[in-house]
């Protein structure tokens, strides 16, 4: 069982050094504006949670790992996001990293874990990142404003508007592909070429 929580704090690890270099790129990027307190913090949550992760796994025999884990897909979404369409795309990929940092704390409670780091995860780190998808969504709703369904509707028949899903993940926008839309990826990959006019409207499920 000593291996098996090794490895599994050290992924969890892993986990939490990237949300951190992920955060960190999106702070050099959205300085000034709004909401960066509250990234600050979480930010600065991540990089505690690391620490915290470092010393469990020396406690149960371990070396702590020194590479990221898998937000890797999440920074580099938050890189393209952050400069071509500003804060509230990279808030959307750093959403979705969190849930993804939920997911793995909850598939690691499956495990065999001693249960002092059981305790560490239940009691603070799984509640932690929870709390951090609120508030990104707050930080969101409080950039963008909401445009009714039908409203949108006519703006993008009309041409006056795209629809983009908001979604990075291909699947998700196959399951939540409305009339018009496009994918977040084919968007990133017209950026360019988009009339700095055009009124863009993002949805998500």
């Amino acid at each position: 069982m000593a291996n098996n929580a090794v490895d599994t704090l050290n992924s969890l690890l892993r986990g939490e050094l990237s949300a951190t270099e992920t955060y960190q790129q999106a702070l050099t990027k959205l300085e000034g504006t709004q909401g960066y307190d509250e990234l600050k913090r979480i930010h600065r949550e991540h990089r505690e949670a690391a620490n915290t992760l470092r010393q469990e796994v020396h406690k149960v025999g371990g070396k702590p790992d020194q590479g990221s884990g898998a937000w890797g897909a999440f920074a580099k979404a938050v890189e393209g996001t952050a400069k071509a369409f500003g804060m509230d795309a990279a808030l959307k990929a750093l959403k979705e990293g969190e849930e993804h940092g939920v997911k793995e704390y909850e598939d690691a409670l499956r495990d065999g874990f001693p249960p002092e780091s059981r305790t560490l995860i239940e009691s603070k780190l799984l509640p932690q990142t929870r709390e951090h998808i609120p508030t990104l969504d707050r930080l969101m709703a409080g950039l963008v404003k909401r445009v009714p369904a039908r409203e949108a509707y006519q703006r993008v028949l009309s041409g006056q508007a795209m629809l983009i899903c908001a979604y990075d993940s291909q699947e998700k926008f196959e399951q939540n592909r409305l009339e018009g839309a496009i994918s977040l990826r084919d968007f990133e990959s017209q950026v360019n070429s988009i009339p700095k006019d055009r009124e863009i409207i993002f949805y998500c499920g």
